[in-house]
């Protein structure tokens, strides 16, 4: 058989049928240019008139010059010789495909399950390495948050007494959903009442704090505390004359003795 006679060959297990595509130079100058370009092998593979993956892998074997153009080709759009699996440099269309199916409802574990998409761990692996991707990604989330909600209205107008506890249970499921793709506009934000509404009086702790200091009058080292105001919220040394505890406050522990009990008070 003649060079331009070899055929692009059907991989096995696909579901529909294609017609081999024979090689010509026109369609070898078209493949390497898309492929210079950045775009998918498994991409451009899809088209009736393009070859398979199995069928370029046949070329390439057959024809060193094809190789070689093939391998620059790959290095000129980001995809290596040897690189296998599925590809890990960022593809424009391939990103802004994603990002269309996400805003419409999609999820991206349906759209990794998709044969002709990048697998769920390769967009993961794009969103870490590329930041601008990320974003895009949480953009397209918020989006589809919006759509998944508008639906509700829909669920909320076609209940029917007999379907209202379904309907219940779909709309709970679905501001749960929402609320994890949109938390900052869709998540359920807990109020606490004050302790006041409960019937439970307010409290207030005060935290003492003990410094070791020199008497300037005596020189010994004396044990000194300091509280804080809770009127005025100002730390206040407790041997200072006239301080006085809070009133309405529980006694503080540490052996302080009343006002009235302090040396000089005339007790």
């Amino acid at each position: 058989m003649a060079d331009d006679g070899i055929e692009g060959g059907v991989a096995r297990g696909r579901r529909r049928s294609r017609t081999p595509v024979r090689y010509s130079k026109a369609l070898e100058a078209r493949l390497l240019a898309r492929l210079a370009a950045g775009e998918l092998l498994y991409r451009i593979a899809q088209e009736a008139d393009m070859p398979t993956p199995e069928a370029v892998a046949k070329w390439a074997r057959a024809r060193p010059g094809f190789r070689e153009a093939l391998l620059k080709a790959r290095r000129d759009g980001g995809r290596p010789a040897g690189t296998k699996g599925q590809p890990c440099g960022l593809c424009e269309p391939v990103a802004d495909e994603i990002f269309e199916r996400l805003c419409e409802g999609e999820s991206l574990t349906s759209i990794g399950r998709d044969p002709t998409m990048p697998s769920l761990s390769t967009i993961f692996r794009w969103r870490r390495d590329f930041p601008d991707f990320d974003a895009e990604m949480r953009v397209g989330m918020r989006i589809r948050a919006e759509v998944l909600a508008d639906g509700g209205d829909d669920l909320a107008a076609e209940a029917t007494p007999e379907t209202a506890f379904l309907t219940q249970v779909r709309l709970t499921h679905l501001r749960w959903r929402v609320g994890t793709l949109a938390p900052w506009e869709y998540r359920t934000r807990l109020v606490e009442p004050p302790a006041a509404a409960q019937g439970k009086p307010a409290k207030r702790l005060l935290l003492r704090k003990f410094e070791v200091e020199v008497d300037p009058a005596t020189g010994r080292k004396v044990v000194v505390a300091y509280c804080p105001n809770p009127d005025t919220g100002e730390v206040e040394r407790e041997d200072t004359p006239g301080w006085r505890q809070a009133p309405n406050s529980a006694a503080l522990p540490g052996g302080r003795p009343g006002w009235d009990e302090w040396p000089g008070s005339g007790r």
